[in-house]
């Protein structure tokens, strides 16, 4: 009895010794460096190269944008999209 339990407790405190060996892995998200596009994007969602001022169309551009606004609801927005649907005009 007193060998098994001598067996016992040097193969639970071997196990505890091998796992307290064990270094500690420590995890980062994404450490690889962040590619030009990545960069760009990060500076547009932070604002820190926008405009300190207003920026504002013409009346003539700013109605062509509302018609060619307006005029994309006319066309039915297709069910898949097919890379041979678009044509030269």
């Amino acid at each position: 009895m007193k060998k098994l339990t001598l067996a016992f407790v040097f193969g639970a405190s071997a196990l505890s010794m091998s796992a307290l060996a064990e270094p500690e892995v420590i995890y980062t998200p994404n450490s690889a460096p962040k590619t030009t596009t990545q960069k760009l994007l990060d500076q547009q969602r932070s604002g820190q190269h926008a405009s300190e001022h207003e920026q504002h169309l013409s009346g003539k551009v700013s109605t062509e944008v509302y018609n060619r606004y307006v005029k994309s609801f006319s066309h039915a927005i297709p069910e898949r999209f097919s890379e041979d649907s678009f044509t030269v005009e």
